[in-house]
Protein backbone atom coordinates (compact mmCIF):
# COMPACT_ATOMS: atom_id res chain seq x y z
CA UNK A 1 0.00 0.00 0.00
CA UNK A 2 1.35 3.43 -0.99
CA UNK A 3 1.15 6.05 1.74
CA UNK A 4 2.33 9.64 1.52
CA UNK A 5 4.63 10.75 4.27
CA UNK A 6 4.85 14.35 5.42
CA UNK A 7 6.97 16.39 3.02
CA UNK A 8 7.46 19.59 4.98
CA UNK A 9 10.94 20.94 5.39
CA UNK A 10 11.39 22.47 8.81
CA UNK A 11 12.94 25.91 8.71
CA UNK A 12 16.14 25.80 10.71
CA UNK A 13 18.66 28.50 11.29
CA UNK A 14 22.02 27.25 10.09
CA UNK A 15 25.28 28.74 11.12
CA UNK A 16 28.93 27.97 11.83
CA UNK A 17 30.22 27.31 15.24
CA UNK A 18 32.36 30.20 16.44
CA UNK A 19 36.02 29.39 16.73
CA UNK A 20 37.74 29.86 20.00
CA UNK A 21 40.11 32.78 20.15
CA UNK A 22 42.97 33.33 22.50
CA UNK A 23 42.46 37.07 22.29
CA UNK A 24 39.96 38.08 25.01
CA UNK A 25 38.45 40.83 22.88
CA UNK A 26 37.82 38.41 20.01
CA UNK A 27 35.81 36.20 22.37
CA UNK A 28 33.30 39.04 22.73
CA UNK A 29 32.99 39.79 19.00
CA UNK A 30 30.22 37.23 18.20
CA UNK A 31 28.27 38.30 21.28
CA UNK A 32 28.51 41.97 20.32
CA UNK A 33 27.29 41.19 16.79
CA UNK A 34 24.31 39.26 18.16
CA UNK A 35 23.54 42.09 20.59
CA UNK A 36 23.75 44.70 17.81
CA UNK A 37 21.40 42.67 15.63
CA UNK A 38 18.97 42.28 18.53
CA UNK A 39 18.95 46.04 19.19
CA UNK A 40 18.49 46.71 15.46
CA UNK A 41 15.52 44.35 15.24
CA UNK A 42 13.88 45.95 18.27
CA UNK A 43 14.51 49.45 16.99
CA UNK A 44 13.38 49.11 13.37
CA UNK A 45 9.65 49.29 14.11
CA UNK A 46 10.16 52.54 15.99
CA UNK A 47 12.33 54.03 13.27
CA UNK A 48 9.98 53.25 10.39
CA UNK A 49 6.57 53.44 12.01
CA UNK A 50 4.36 56.18 10.56
CA UNK A 51 4.05 59.40 12.51
CA UNK A 52 0.86 59.69 14.51
CA UNK A 53 -1.69 61.95 12.86
CA UNK A 54 -2.16 65.29 14.55
CA UNK A 55 -5.44 65.39 16.47
CA UNK A 56 -7.55 68.45 15.52
CA UNK A 57 -8.30 70.65 18.51
CA UNK A 58 -12.04 70.52 17.86
CA UNK A 59 -12.20 66.73 17.31
CA UNK A 60 -14.86 64.73 19.14
CA UNK A 61 -13.84 61.51 20.91
CA UNK A 62 -15.44 58.08 20.70
CA UNK A 63 -14.21 55.14 22.78
CA UNK A 64 -14.53 51.77 21.02
CA UNK A 65 -13.54 48.35 22.35
CA UNK A 66 -12.97 45.86 19.55
CA UNK A 67 -11.25 42.67 18.38
CA UNK A 68 -10.92 44.13 14.86
CA UNK A 69 -7.48 44.43 13.29
CA UNK A 70 -5.51 47.60 12.65
CA UNK A 71 -6.62 47.86 9.01
CA UNK A 72 -10.30 47.91 9.95
CA UNK A 73 -9.66 50.36 12.77
CA UNK A 74 -7.75 52.73 10.52
CA UNK A 75 -10.23 52.75 7.64
CA UNK A 76 -13.37 53.09 9.75
CA UNK A 77 -11.91 55.90 11.84
CA UNK A 78 -10.75 57.90 8.82
CA UNK A 79 -13.97 57.44 6.85
CA UNK A 80 -16.29 58.17 9.79
CA UNK A 81 -14.30 61.26 10.75
CA UNK A 82 -14.50 62.61 7.19
CA UNK A 83 -18.25 61.94 7.08
CA UNK A 84 -18.83 63.58 10.46
CA UNK A 85 -16.74 66.61 9.46
CA UNK A 86 -18.76 66.99 6.24
CA UNK A 87 -22.19 66.54 7.83
CA UNK A 88 -21.74 67.86 11.38
CA UNK A 89 -18.80 70.25 11.12
CA UNK A 90 -16.33 68.46 13.42
CA UNK A 91 -13.90 65.55 12.94
CA UNK A 92 -13.86 62.50 15.22
CA UNK A 93 -10.98 60.69 16.86
CA UNK A 94 -11.66 57.11 17.89
CA UNK A 95 -9.94 55.90 21.04
CA UNK A 96 -9.54 52.23 20.14
CA UNK A 97 -9.29 49.70 22.95
CA UNK A 98 -7.98 46.58 21.20
CA UNK A 99 -7.26 44.40 24.23
CA UNK A 100 -7.42 41.00 22.49
CA UNK A 101 -10.07 38.60 21.24
CA UNK A 102 -13.71 38.21 22.17
CA UNK A 103 -12.98 36.19 25.31
CA UNK A 104 -10.68 38.97 26.56
CA UNK A 105 -13.29 41.63 25.80
CA UNK A 106 -15.99 39.59 27.52
CA UNK A 107 -13.92 39.22 30.68
CA UNK A 108 -13.08 42.90 30.73
CA UNK A 109 -16.60 44.20 30.16
CA UNK A 110 -18.45 41.72 32.36
CA UNK A 111 -16.06 42.20 35.28
CA UNK A 112 -16.27 46.00 35.09
CA UNK A 113 -20.05 46.06 34.78
CA UNK A 114 -20.34 43.49 37.59
CA UNK A 115 -18.56 45.97 39.85
CA UNK A 116 -21.06 48.66 38.89
CA UNK A 117 -23.97 46.28 39.45
CA UNK A 118 -22.88 45.73 43.06
CA UNK A 119 -23.03 49.50 43.54
CA UNK A 120 -26.29 49.89 41.63
CA UNK A 121 -24.59 52.06 38.98
CA UNK A 122 -24.65 50.03 35.74
CA UNK A 123 -26.08 52.98 33.83
CA UNK A 124 -23.00 55.03 34.69
CA UNK A 125 -21.02 52.97 32.18
CA UNK A 126 -17.42 51.79 32.26
CA UNK A 127 -15.80 54.30 29.93
CA UNK A 128 -16.43 52.60 26.58
CA UNK A 129 -19.08 53.81 24.13
CA UNK A 130 -19.17 51.06 21.51
CA UNK A 131 -18.34 47.38 21.23
CA UNK A 132 -17.52 46.62 17.61
CA UNK A 133 -17.01 43.14 16.12
CA UNK A 134 -16.78 39.61 17.49
CA UNK A 135 -19.65 37.63 15.98
CA UNK A 136 -23.37 37.27 16.67
CA UNK A 137 -22.99 34.57 19.34
CA UNK A 138 -20.66 36.83 21.33
CA UNK A 139 -23.13 39.70 21.19
CA UNK A 140 -26.28 37.66 21.81
CA UNK A 141 -25.15 35.09 24.38
CA UNK A 142 -22.45 37.04 26.21
CA UNK A 143 -22.93 40.80 25.95
CA UNK A 144 -26.72 40.97 25.69
CA UNK A 145 -27.06 38.32 28.41
CA UNK A 146 -24.69 40.42 30.45
CA UNK A 147 -23.73 40.08 34.10
CA UNK A 148 -24.97 36.82 35.56
CA UNK A 149 -26.99 36.21 32.42
CA UNK A 150 -29.62 38.65 33.70
CA UNK A 151 -28.25 42.19 33.46
CA UNK A 152 -27.45 43.27 29.89
CA UNK A 153 -24.52 45.58 29.27
CA UNK A 154 -25.88 46.73 25.89
CA UNK A 155 -28.26 49.58 25.22
CA UNK A 156 -31.35 49.27 23.06
CA UNK A 157 -31.02 51.35 19.92
CA UNK A 158 -34.12 51.99 17.77
CA UNK A 159 -33.95 53.30 14.21
CA UNK A 160 -36.87 54.49 12.13
CA UNK A 161 -38.76 51.96 10.01
CA UNK A 162 -37.61 53.42 6.69
CA UNK A 163 -33.95 53.13 7.64
CA UNK A 164 -34.41 49.60 9.00
CA UNK A 165 -36.18 48.38 5.87
CA UNK A 166 -33.42 49.82 3.67
CA UNK A 167 -30.67 48.07 5.66
CA UNK A 168 -32.52 44.88 6.56
CA UNK A 169 -35.41 44.20 4.13
CA UNK A 170 -35.36 40.73 5.69
CA UNK A 171 -34.35 40.08 9.32
CA UNK A 172 -32.37 36.93 8.51
CA UNK A 173 -29.83 35.42 6.15
CA UNK A 174 -30.94 31.83 5.67
CA UNK A 175 -32.06 31.10 9.25
CA UNK A 176 -29.59 33.38 11.06
CA UNK A 177 -30.74 36.74 12.41
CA UNK A 178 -28.97 39.82 11.04
CA UNK A 179 -29.84 42.02 14.02
CA UNK A 180 -31.15 41.51 17.52
CA UNK A 181 -34.92 41.20 17.83
CA UNK A 182 -34.72 43.57 20.83
CA UNK A 183 -32.50 46.00 18.90
CA UNK A 184 -29.52 45.58 21.22
CA UNK A 185 -27.04 44.81 18.40
CA UNK A 186 -26.88 45.20 14.62
CA UNK A 187 -24.97 43.14 12.07
CA UNK A 188 -22.62 45.32 10.01
CA UNK A 189 -20.84 42.82 7.77
CA UNK A 190 -21.19 39.11 7.05
CA UNK A 191 -18.74 36.32 7.74
CA UNK A 192 -18.47 32.91 6.15
CA UNK A 193 -15.94 30.20 6.78
CA UNK A 194 -13.85 28.07 4.49
CA UNK A 195 -10.54 26.51 3.51
CA UNK A 196 -7.31 28.29 2.62
CA UNK A 197 -4.99 26.04 0.61
CA UNK A 198 -1.50 26.07 -0.88
CA UNK A 199 -1.57 25.12 -4.57
CA UNK A 200 2.13 24.21 -4.65
CA UNK A 201 1.77 21.73 -1.79
CA UNK A 202 -1.43 20.28 -3.23
CA UNK A 203 0.48 19.50 -6.42
CA UNK A 204 3.39 18.08 -4.44
CA UNK A 205 1.10 15.63 -2.65
CA UNK A 206 -0.97 14.89 -5.74
CA UNK A 207 -4.11 16.31 -4.14
CA UNK A 208 -7.07 17.90 -5.93
CA UNK A 209 -8.24 21.36 -4.89
CA UNK A 210 -10.44 20.95 -1.79
CA UNK A 211 -14.08 21.90 -2.17
CA UNK A 212 -15.57 20.85 1.17
CA UNK A 213 -14.60 20.03 4.74
CA UNK A 214 -14.49 16.26 4.30
CA UNK A 215 -11.82 16.62 1.61
CA UNK A 216 -9.41 17.36 4.46
CA UNK A 217 -10.01 13.81 5.76
CA UNK A 218 -7.71 12.47 3.01
CA UNK A 219 -4.62 10.94 4.63
CA UNK A 220 -2.44 12.72 2.09
CA UNK A 221 -3.10 15.80 4.25
CA UNK A 222 -1.49 14.07 7.26
CA UNK A 223 0.48 16.63 9.32
CA UNK A 224 -0.54 19.22 6.76
CA UNK A 225 -3.74 20.84 8.11
CA UNK A 226 -3.58 24.04 10.13
CA UNK A 227 -6.34 24.46 12.73
CA UNK A 228 -7.18 26.91 15.50
CA UNK A 229 -8.15 26.15 19.08
CA UNK A 230 -11.94 26.61 19.47
CA UNK A 231 -11.51 27.66 23.10
CA UNK A 232 -9.65 30.76 21.88
CA UNK A 233 -11.13 31.41 18.44
CA UNK A 234 -14.83 32.15 18.07
CA UNK A 235 -14.61 31.97 14.27
CA UNK A 236 -13.17 28.44 14.21
CA UNK A 237 -15.74 27.38 16.79
CA UNK A 238 -18.46 28.53 14.37
CA UNK A 239 -16.75 26.46 11.66
CA UNK A 240 -16.67 23.27 13.75
CA UNK A 241 -20.28 23.83 14.78
CA UNK A 242 -21.28 24.30 11.13
CA UNK A 243 -19.67 20.97 10.19
CA UNK A 244 -21.68 19.17 12.88
CA UNK A 245 -24.88 20.94 11.89
CA UNK A 246 -24.52 20.43 8.14
CA UNK A 247 -23.15 16.89 8.21
CA UNK A 248 -25.18 15.54 11.11
CA UNK A 249 -24.14 13.75 14.29
CA UNK A 250 -22.25 10.74 12.95
CA UNK A 251 -20.67 12.15 9.80
CA UNK A 252 -19.94 15.45 11.52
CA UNK A 253 -17.88 13.97 14.35
CA UNK A 254 -16.15 11.58 11.93
CA UNK A 255 -15.16 14.50 9.73
CA UNK A 256 -13.90 16.63 12.62
CA UNK A 257 -11.90 13.78 14.13
CA UNK A 258 -10.19 12.93 10.83
CA UNK A 259 -9.36 16.56 10.13
CA UNK A 260 -7.88 16.83 13.62
CA UNK A 261 -5.90 13.62 13.02
CA UNK A 262 -4.38 15.25 9.93
CA UNK A 263 -3.67 18.48 11.81
CA UNK A 264 -0.16 19.87 12.18
CA UNK A 265 -1.14 22.03 15.16
CA UNK A 266 -3.94 23.94 16.90
CA UNK A 267 -3.14 27.65 17.06
CA UNK A 268 -4.52 30.03 19.66
CA UNK A 269 -4.93 32.57 16.85
CA UNK A 270 -7.14 31.84 13.85
CA UNK A 271 -5.34 34.55 11.84
CA UNK A 272 -2.17 32.41 11.93
CA UNK A 273 -3.75 29.66 9.82
CA UNK A 274 -3.76 31.32 6.36
CA UNK A 275 -0.34 32.86 7.02
CA UNK A 276 1.18 29.44 7.69
CA UNK A 277 -0.56 28.00 4.63
CA UNK A 278 0.95 30.77 2.49
CA UNK A 279 4.44 30.12 3.93
CA UNK A 280 4.27 26.41 3.15
CA UNK A 281 3.98 25.33 6.79
CA UNK A 282 0.62 23.69 6.03
CA UNK A 283 -1.17 22.42 2.94
CA UNK A 284 -4.55 23.78 3.98
CA UNK A 285 -6.40 25.20 6.94
CA UNK A 286 -9.81 26.33 8.13
CA UNK A 287 -10.32 30.07 8.51
CA UNK A 288 -12.76 32.96 8.27
CA UNK A 289 -13.33 34.26 4.74
CA UNK A 290 -11.54 37.61 4.84
CA UNK A 291 -8.42 36.11 6.43
CA UNK A 292 -8.17 33.58 3.61
CA UNK A 293 -8.91 36.01 0.78
CA UNK A 294 -6.62 38.70 2.18
CA UNK A 295 -3.67 36.33 2.48
CA UNK A 296 -4.26 35.05 -1.07
CA UNK A 297 -4.18 38.65 -2.34
CA UNK A 298 -1.00 39.50 -0.42
CA UNK A 299 0.88 36.50 -1.81
CA UNK A 300 -0.35 37.08 -5.37
CA UNK A 301 0.65 40.75 -5.22
CA UNK A 302 4.12 40.03 -3.81
CA UNK A 303 5.01 36.99 -5.94
CA UNK A 304 2.84 37.26 -9.04
CA UNK A 305 1.81 33.66 -8.41
CA UNK A 306 -1.55 32.33 -7.24
CA UNK A 307 0.04 30.12 -4.63
CA UNK A 308 -2.85 30.48 -2.19
CA UNK A 309 -6.52 29.77 -2.81
CA UNK A 310 -9.61 30.06 -0.66
CA UNK A 311 -12.99 28.37 -0.93
CA UNK A 312 -16.15 28.39 1.20
CA UNK A 313 -17.73 24.92 0.99
CA UNK A 314 -21.06 25.49 -0.76
CA UNK A 315 -22.72 22.53 0.94
CA UNK A 316 -21.57 23.08 4.48
CA UNK A 317 -20.67 26.64 5.39
CA UNK A 318 -22.63 29.07 7.50
CA UNK A 319 -22.96 32.83 7.09
CA UNK A 320 -23.26 34.96 10.21
CA UNK A 321 -23.32 38.70 10.98
CA UNK A 322 -20.51 40.58 12.69
CA UNK A 323 -22.27 43.19 14.87
CA UNK A 324 -21.85 46.52 16.56
CA UNK A 325 -23.63 47.79 19.69
CA UNK A 326 -23.79 50.81 21.99
CA UNK A 327 -22.71 49.98 25.53
CA UNK A 328 -24.81 50.78 28.54
CA UNK A 329 -23.92 54.15 30.06
CA UNK A 330 -21.96 55.33 26.98
CA UNK A 331 -20.48 58.74 27.78
CA UNK A 332 -20.59 59.87 24.14
CA UNK A 333 -24.00 58.42 23.44
CA UNK A 334 -25.16 60.64 20.58
CA UNK A 335 -21.89 60.21 18.72
CA UNK A 336 -22.05 56.46 19.28
CA UNK A 337 -25.51 56.32 17.70
CA UNK A 338 -24.24 58.29 14.71
CA UNK A 339 -21.35 55.83 14.34
CA UNK A 340 -23.66 52.81 14.26
CA UNK A 341 -26.02 54.48 11.78
CA UNK A 342 -23.10 55.49 9.56
CA UNK A 343 -21.73 51.90 9.56
CA UNK A 344 -25.11 50.74 8.24
CA UNK A 345 -25.43 53.52 5.64
CA UNK A 346 -24.60 52.94 1.99
CA UNK A 347 -21.24 54.74 2.21
CA UNK A 348 -20.35 53.00 5.46
CA UNK A 349 -21.06 49.65 3.80
CA UNK A 350 -19.04 50.41 0.66
CA UNK A 351 -15.93 50.91 2.77
CA UNK A 352 -15.87 47.21 3.66
CA UNK A 353 -15.91 45.74 0.17
CA UNK A 354 -14.91 48.34 -2.45
CA UNK A 355 -11.47 48.51 -4.02
CA UNK A 356 -9.06 51.30 -3.24
CA UNK A 357 -9.41 54.21 -5.64
CA UNK A 358 -13.16 53.74 -6.03
CA UNK A 359 -15.40 56.47 -4.61
CA UNK A 360 -16.36 55.61 -1.00
CA UNK A 361 -13.74 52.85 -1.05
CA UNK A 362 -10.93 52.48 1.49
CA UNK A 363 -7.96 54.84 1.66
CA UNK A 364 -5.12 52.37 2.28
CA UNK A 365 -6.41 48.88 3.09
CA UNK A 366 -8.94 46.80 1.19
CA UNK A 367 -10.98 45.20 3.97
CA UNK A 368 -12.66 42.43 1.91
CA UNK A 369 -15.67 42.03 4.19
CA UNK A 370 -19.12 41.36 2.64
CA UNK A 371 -21.57 44.12 3.69
CA UNK A 372 -24.85 43.27 5.40
CA UNK A 373 -27.05 45.42 3.14
CA UNK A 374 -28.70 43.44 0.36
CA UNK A 375 -28.81 46.50 -1.92
CA UNK A 376 -25.01 46.38 -2.14
CA UNK A 377 -25.21 43.24 -4.28
CA UNK A 378 -26.37 44.82 -7.53
CA UNK A 379 -24.26 44.30 -10.69
CA UNK A 380 -23.03 47.90 -10.79
CA UNK A 381 -21.96 47.88 -7.14
CA UNK A 382 -20.44 44.41 -7.24
CA UNK A 383 -18.27 45.62 -10.13
CA UNK A 384 -16.51 47.88 -7.59
CA UNK A 385 -15.93 45.10 -5.06
CA UNK A 386 -12.61 43.37 -4.45
CA UNK A 387 -14.46 40.05 -4.08
CA UNK A 388 -17.64 39.89 -6.14
CA UNK A 389 -19.23 37.29 -3.86
CA UNK A 390 -22.87 37.47 -2.75
CA UNK A 391 -23.20 35.74 0.65
CA UNK A 392 -26.99 35.75 0.33
CA UNK A 393 -26.57 33.25 -2.50
CA UNK A 394 -24.06 31.22 -0.52
CA UNK A 395 -26.15 30.87 2.65
CA UNK A 396 -28.56 27.97 3.09
CA UNK A 397 -30.85 27.30 6.05
CA UNK A 398 -30.05 24.39 8.31
CA UNK A 399 -32.46 21.46 8.49
CA UNK A 400 -35.32 22.18 10.86
CA UNK A 401 -34.57 21.21 14.44
CA UNK A 402 -30.79 21.17 13.93
CA UNK A 403 -29.13 21.68 17.33
CA UNK A 404 -26.13 23.90 17.96
CA UNK A 405 -22.97 22.47 19.52
CA UNK A 406 -21.26 25.86 19.82
CA UNK A 407 -20.88 25.86 23.61
CA UNK A 408 -19.79 22.21 23.71
CA UNK A 409 -17.28 22.06 20.86
CA UNK A 410 -14.19 23.32 22.76
CA UNK A 411 -14.53 20.78 25.57
CA UNK A 412 -15.08 17.84 23.23
CA UNK A 413 -12.34 18.84 20.77
CA UNK A 414 -9.81 19.13 23.60
CA UNK A 415 -10.71 15.71 24.95
CA UNK A 416 -11.00 13.99 21.56
CA UNK A 417 -8.07 15.56 19.73
CA UNK A 418 -6.04 18.37 21.24
CA UNK A 419 -5.14 16.85 24.62
CA UNK A 420 -4.31 13.47 23.04
CA UNK A 421 -3.05 14.62 19.66
CA UNK A 422 -0.01 12.35 19.56
CA UNK A 423 -2.14 9.28 20.25
CA UNK A 424 -4.79 10.43 17.76
CA UNK A 425 -2.22 10.87 14.98
CA UNK A 426 -0.56 7.55 15.73
CA UNK A 427 -3.89 5.70 15.69
CA UNK A 428 -4.96 7.37 12.43
CA UNK A 429 -1.62 6.55 10.83
CA UNK A 430 -1.84 2.92 12.00
CA UNK A 431 -5.30 2.59 10.43
CA UNK A 432 -4.17 4.08 7.13
CA UNK A 433 -1.19 1.75 6.95
CA UNK A 434 -3.37 -1.35 7.42
CA UNK A 435 -3.88 -3.23 4.13
CA UNK A 436 -6.53 -5.67 5.40
CA UNK A 437 -9.81 -3.86 4.64
CA UNK A 438 -11.87 -5.89 7.12
CA UNK A 439 -9.34 -5.23 9.88
CA UNK A 440 -9.23 -1.55 8.93
CA UNK A 441 -13.02 -1.35 9.28
CA UNK A 442 -12.71 -2.90 12.73
CA UNK A 443 -10.12 -0.34 13.75
CA UNK A 444 -12.21 2.53 12.37
CA UNK A 445 -15.14 1.41 14.50
CA UNK A 446 -12.96 1.87 17.60
CA UNK A 447 -11.60 5.12 16.17
CA UNK A 448 -15.08 6.66 15.73
CA UNK A 449 -16.42 5.63 19.14
CA UNK A 450 -17.86 8.37 21.37
CA UNK A 451 -18.31 8.33 25.17
CA UNK A 452 -21.72 10.04 24.97
CA UNK A 453 -24.94 10.03 22.96
CA UNK A 454 -26.25 13.10 21.19
CA UNK A 455 -28.87 13.61 23.89
CA UNK A 456 -26.29 13.32 26.68
CA UNK A 457 -23.95 15.81 25.04
CA UNK A 458 -26.67 18.38 24.37
CA UNK A 459 -27.76 18.14 28.01
CA UNK A 460 -24.20 18.70 29.30
CA UNK A 461 -24.14 22.55 29.31
CA UNK A 462 -27.18 22.74 31.60
CA UNK A 463 -25.54 20.23 33.96
CA UNK A 464 -22.27 22.18 33.89
CA UNK A 465 -24.11 25.38 34.74
CA UNK A 466 -25.56 23.79 37.89
CA UNK A 467 -22.29 22.14 38.82
CA UNK A 468 -19.20 23.83 37.28
CA UNK A 469 -16.95 21.02 38.51
CA UNK A 470 -18.87 18.57 36.32
CA UNK A 471 -17.38 20.16 33.20
CA UNK A 472 -13.84 19.36 34.32
CA UNK A 473 -14.89 15.87 35.38
CA UNK A 474 -16.47 15.22 31.98
CA UNK A 475 -13.45 16.50 30.11
CA UNK A 476 -11.09 14.29 32.11
CA UNK A 477 -13.31 11.23 31.68
CA UNK A 478 -13.73 11.82 27.95
CA UNK A 479 -9.99 12.38 27.51
CA UNK A 480 -9.27 9.06 29.22
CA UNK A 481 -11.86 7.33 27.01
CA UNK A 482 -10.34 8.66 23.77
CA UNK A 483 -6.76 7.99 24.87
CA UNK A 484 -7.64 4.37 25.70
CA UNK A 485 -9.35 3.90 22.31
CA UNK A 486 -6.39 5.31 20.37
CA UNK A 487 -3.82 3.29 22.30
CA UNK A 488 -5.90 0.17 21.75
CA UNK A 489 -5.88 0.80 17.99
CA UNK A 490 -2.10 1.35 17.98
CA UNK A 491 -1.54 -1.91 19.87
CA UNK A 492 -3.93 -3.96 17.70
CA UNK A 493 -2.48 -2.61 14.45
CA UNK A 494 1.08 -3.46 15.50
CA UNK A 495 0.39 -7.16 15.98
Amino acid sequence: MFVHAPVFIDRAVHGTRAARYTDGMSDWTPRLIVLACFVLILGLPFVFRPEAAEVPADALRLVVITPHNEQIRYETEQAFSRWHQAHHGRPVVIDWRAIGGTSDIERQLISEYAGLLEEGRMDDGVGYDIVFGGGDYFFESKLKAGVGGKHTILERLDFDDEFMSSVYPEPTIADVRLYDKDHMWYGVVLSSFGIAYNNDLLQLRDLPTPTTWSDLNDYRYFMGVALADPSHSGSIRVTYDAILQRYGWQRGWQTLRRVCANARYFSAYSSQVPVDVSQGDAIAGMCIDFYGRYQAEVIAASTGHDRIGYIAPADATVVTPDPVAVLRGAKHHDLAVKFVRWLLSENGQKLWCYRRGVEAGPERFELRRPPVRRDMYTPDRMANMVDAVNPYELAHPRPEGTPSYFTIVPTVLHAMAMDVHDQLKAAWSAIQNTDDLAFRAELLEDFDALPFTQEELLAAPARWKKDPAAKTEDRLAWTAFFREKYEKIITKASR
